[in-house]
């Protein structure tokens, strides 16, 4: 069902359009959504023979074995309720996947090998290559068009990281798609304000992080928490002007974020560009807010990792691949349905309660409480399996753990495990360890 060789297949474009659908049926009654996607490494460093395997970047930075997710998550128009809303598998050693670069060298006659020439020259007729890009503007597109079919009123505003500051993007957004975008810019990103190198004598650019604005605003935060840190009375210098990029008004906002002693929490200040109309310093920070809410696709991508195993497959061939990690992100799209229920449902608490949750309702703690559930269940059958008495595991129990005076539900089972391997003969203890 999952490699594509049954007649009734489940792949990713039907679980992609499955989580569009609940998408539109879920949020159909708001009349803003924010749409945020982002690119994740599916990080494979050990695996070697799997087909199509791409490279990534490891957290050092290193080129590394793996592919890349691209997943999206929507936030009602009150910016509270989270829903996981697509999903898209890549590598970019498929073999229709045509970077960006080898594309511009084919269309400047660059690329020396024939062959190689002309494969690209039948993708582009077929319009069958794919690349980074691509998959973005079909993946933002088959969302963006299918929640206004639904509701034609509907205002989208989609938010990025760095890695889509190009005009390119920011043109689709605004003119392909007719929506809004925050979209935080690199560093790098030129002004239109210019300056003379005294070195050279010469009219160069003013980096857009370097430039002068033509609003600014200081804001006080009393006590805020930054990557695990707490800080006291910071400052917020908030800027914002308007940006021509290809003939085209944009607004940009720059904010920084400084300690009372006057240092800067973060090296740089950031920078977005918006289409959102900025007359005042609340416009302002309200676009510096909505792309503060981004963390929560970072952490949808944590969760799955570090929850469901979004990286630790075991399959070679590349269908299998995307549809397992589609099918993963489908999974977790069903935690946060249920994540009122999570806090409100007694069960649930009870389950959470299993995994020494400390009070703590999460998604997290119900897949452990799930997880020691499970095994508690595998032990039982197995003492019925192989007639063993609850008196027998107590007998056991008190001669070998009579120091034990009291032990939570973990080390119950554990314990029940020992037993029951204790109790049978020899070559049953040794089949079941």
């Amino acid at each position: 069902m999952i490699d594509g060789s049954l007649n009734s297949v489940l792949n990713e474009e039907k679980i992609s359009k499955a989580l569009i659908e609940n998408s539109v049926e879920k949020l159909n009654g708001n009349k803003r959504l924010y749409i945020f996607s982002g690119h994740c490494d599916i990080r494979k460093p050990y695996s070697n023979k799997l087909e199509n395997i791409g490279k990534v970047r490891d957290l050092n930075g290193n080129i590394i074995n793996g592919c890349t997710a691209l997943g999206s998550i929507i936030l009602d128009e009150n910016k509270r309720n989270l829903t996981l809303s697509n999903i898209s598998v890549q590598s970019n050693r498929e073999p229709n996947f045509l970077s960006k670069k080898e594309l511009k060298d084919y269309n400047e006659n660059k690329i020396k090998d024939e062959a190689r020439v002309q494969e690209i020259a039948k993708m582009i007729k077929d319009k069958s290559y794919h690349n980074i890009n691509t998959v973005l503007y079909k993946h933002l597109e088959e969302q963006s068009k299918a929640l206004k079919k639904a509701n034609p009123e509907l205002s989208i505003c989609h938010v990025y990281d760095r890695g889509c500051d190009s005009v390119e993007y920011l043109e689709f957004i605004k003119e392909i798609l007719k929506d809004d975008v925050v979209v935080r810019a690199k560093k790098t990103r030129n002004s239109q304000q210019t300056k003379i190198n005294p070195k050279t004598n010469r009219k160069i650019k003013v980096k857009l992080i370097d430039s002068e604005f033509a609003n600014n605003e200081i804001y006080s935060i009393e006590q805020m928490t930054m990557q695990g840190k707490k800080y006291q009375q910071v400052k917020c210098h908030i800027d914002w002007d308007t940006i021509i990029l290809n003939e085209k008004e944009y607004r940009v906002v720059r904010v920084a974020l400084i300690k009372k002693d006057g240092k800067p929490i973060y090296k740089d200040p950031m920078l977005l560009i918006t289409t959102l109309k900025i007359d005042n310093y609340l416009d302002a920070k309200e676009v510096y807010h909505i792309y503060l809410h981004r963390a929560k696709i970072e952490g949808v991508f944590k969760f799955l990792k570090d929850v469901l195993g979004w990286e630790e497959y075991q399959v070679r061939d590349w269908e299998s691949i995307k549809n397992i990690i589609a099918i993963c992100y489908f999974i977790g799209g069903y935690f946060y349905e249920i994540e009122s229920e999570l806090i409100e449902n007694e069960t649930i608490q009870m389950i959470c309660g299993i995994a020494r949750n400390e009070g703590k309702i999460t998604h997290y703690f119900f897949l452990e409480g799930l997880k020691m559930l499970l095994m508690a269940w595998h032990v039982q059958n197995f003492k019925i399996k192989h007639n063993i008495s609850d008196e027998m595991s107590y007998k056991t129990l008190n001669n070998d753990y009579s120091q034990i005076h009291a032990y939570n539900t973990v080390s119950q089972m554990n314990t029940l495990l020992h037993i029951s391997i204790m109790a049978v003969t020899e070559d049953q203890a040794q089949y079941v360890t």
